[in-house]
């Protein structure tokens, strides 16, 4: 029930005074984002309104709330439906815009273009929550060394989105990592997960 006021505060006010250089900063969005004709999103908080643009929270504030801290590295991820604002998908639309500007932001976005995240009684949860949860619990560990990382579980979130889509629901769901990564990007090592105090098997 996060409201406008309280993202802001949050990301600007404490955020900052928390947030040191060593530390890890994720931020997990489950909801809804509206996107602009010119590609622009705005994430819709608890008092947002598809009506009063101005009670929306546009990424680029999240961007400047990120570019601000001493962290080592940002996390940004979400999870939700993404439609068009005030019905503008009737004249030429850009594509919706997700970078964070780069440097020390990376973002996991639940699927490509406009799409509804798929969800039913038996996952629990949308596909890319649902199997987010699964690769930190264990499962995304593809080299078996007991951690997991944020390339790790990118490639398995991607990997297993994408198939589930398909193969139960017959759609399509692609989940999006802005920037790419490359090998030897420190976010790619990043370790979230320490596997010896976390047992796979648990169900999200």
């Amino acid at each position: 029930k996060a409201l406008r006021a309280d993202l802001h505060e949050t990301l600007f006010g404490w955020l900052p005074q928390h947030a040191a250089g060593d530390a890890v900063v994720i931020v997990y969005f489950s909801g809804q984002a509206m996107v602009t004709p010119t590609g622009d999103i705005l994430l819709v908080p608890y008092d947002g309104s598809a009506a009063d643009s101005t009670r929306l929270y546009p990424l680029t504030d999240l961007e400047s709330a990120f570019a601000r801290l001493k962290a080592k590295q940002v996390l940004f991820l979400f999870d939700g439906m993404v439609s068009r604002l005030r019905g503008d998908a009737k004249g030429k639309t850009t594509s919706p815009r997700w970078e964070l500007g780069g440097g020390h932001a990376v973002g996991l976005i639940g699927g490509e273009d406009l799409t509804k995240g798929l969800e039913d009684d038996q996952h629990r949860h949308g596909l890319f929550t649902y199997y987010l949860l699964k690769g930190l619990r264990g499962e995304a560990d593809t080299n078996r060394n007991r951690t997991v990382t944020f390339g790790e579980l990118a490639g398995y979130v991607r990997q297993k989105v994408a198939w589930a889509a398909k193969s139960q629901f017959n759609q399509e769901q692609r989940p999006l990592l802005f920037p790419p990564l490359k090998p030897d990007d420190p976010a790619a090592s990043l370790v979230l997960t320490a596997l010896p105090s976390i047992g796979s098997s648990e169900t999200p």
